[in-house]
């Protein structure tokens, strides 16, 4: 359905502005994330090379873990009385900051705990190098600070 209504957007000209290309690359790499999760578990995975399986689960665990920690990070430094005004929703202290930081905790630390999970089973039942682990890791870790110089 999202498909067909993206489909429907371009073919009508409507072309992303702004923060849409964020939206859309967004859900893709949802996508993406969600289909390396199923490649660890489906027959079809295994056709895959098993270091670009075991790295992409790492890469999904560790860049939805650094946002929400990164965020905590925050709120704590705030909490202790260290002065830190960045102007975005990580630093809001009000009600619908700690709303919002726990439903990034649901949003991305969540999935991040279950990619990490996903990323053990398979690395223990695959013969892939744990260096493809910590290439997944610095590779999550480069596209999260990719995404947040692409959004600032």
């Amino acid at each position: 359905m999202l498909v067909l209504a993206v489909a429907n957007a371009f073919a009508e000209g409507a072309w992303p502005e702004g923060d849409g290309w964020v939206a859309l690359g967004s859900v893709g790499l949802r996508i993406l994330t969600v289909a390396l999760a199923l490649a660890s578990v489906r027959p079809w995975g295994r056709r895959l090379p098993g270091r670009l399986v075991l790295g992409g689960l790492w890469g999904s665990a560790a860049a939805q873990f650094v946002y929400p920690a990164l965020e905590l990070i925050v709120k704590l430094l705030i909490l202790a009385g260290v002065p830190i005004a960045l102007g975005k929703g990580i630093s809001n202290m009000s009600a619908t900051g700690w709303f919002n930081f726990a439903a990034v905790w649901v949003v991305f630390g969540v999935p991040a705990l279950l990619f990490g999970l996903a990323a053990v089973s398979y690395q223990r039942r695959s013969a892939a190098s744990s260096l493809f682990a910590w290439l997944g890791v610095l590779g999550g870790c480069a596209a999260l600070l990719l995404i947040g110089v692409l959004i600032g």
